[in-house]
């Protein structure tokens, strides 16, 4: 591994990324962002392959797989705002080197690129039920008052899941999902969910480049 550890960030969503790379940026050059990738897998050699699972539409643990596989790809790690620990279980059994919330401090985000990056399993999760997270971490949306899981559900309503396949998806119950529907569709000032799929796919999101199937 070279002195400075070489970093990928993946999503499909540029605006989750780039937030990501100014929060990693305050830890140059120890850490270094090379790439910032929303397409399947990253182009270019890495130490460590941060997987951000925000409006993750695929089955999460084939995307682990896919990278995982690659050699190039270094320590994949897997970057998300849920702590279910079904969630952590399910990125490590598919090869993930570990798993960060979105909800501890920076360094700890930091701290864990690091020990990933020296091949160590990565576990870092925040419990509590209202955690901060890094102002630098923005997700669609947040500048009109969506939460992070309003604004992943918009992501995903596209895709045509029914309340119980969202429920499953995100490892919450279905009474949660349609509470969260409602709070989502009165903040967009939408009247069903027809309206909030066209609204997710008029650009509201940001940016958001689809990838290739494999």
């Amino acid at each position: 591994m070279s002195e400075s550890i070489r970093v990928a960030l993946v999503n499909d969503y540029e605006i989750v990324l780039e937030g990501l790379r100014v929060l990693l940026r305050r830890y140059e050059p120890a850490i270094q962002v090379v790439e910032i990738d929303v397409r399947r897998t990253p182009r270019r050699a890495v130490d460590v392959t941060l997987l951000d699972t925000y409006g993750e539409q695929q089955d999460m643990a084939r995307r682990v797989r896919a990278l995982a596989g690659d050699s190039t790809n270094g320590a994949v790690v897997v970057f998300s705002f849920s702590n279910h620990p079904a969630v952590v279980r399910t990125a490590v059994r598919a090869g993930a080197q570990g798993f960060i919330s979105k909800a501890v401090p920076a360094i700890r985000i930091a701290e864990g690129v690091r020990a990933a990056a020296r091949g160590g399993r990565v576990v870092i999760a925040e419990r509590a039920q209202r955690a901060a997270v890094a102002d630098e971490l923005h997700w669609p949306g947040r500048d009109v008052g969506l939460t992070e899981r309003e604004s992943e559900l918009l992501a995903l309503l596209p895709t045509g899941m029914t309340n119980r396949e969202l429920a499953a998806h995100l490892y919450i119950s279905e009474n949660t999902i349609k509470t969260q529907l409602r709070s989502l569709f009165s903040k967009l000032d939408v009247r069903n969910r027809v309206q909030a799929v066209t609204m997710a796919r008029t650009g509201f999101l940001g940016e958001h480049r689809e990838r290739e199937l494999g």
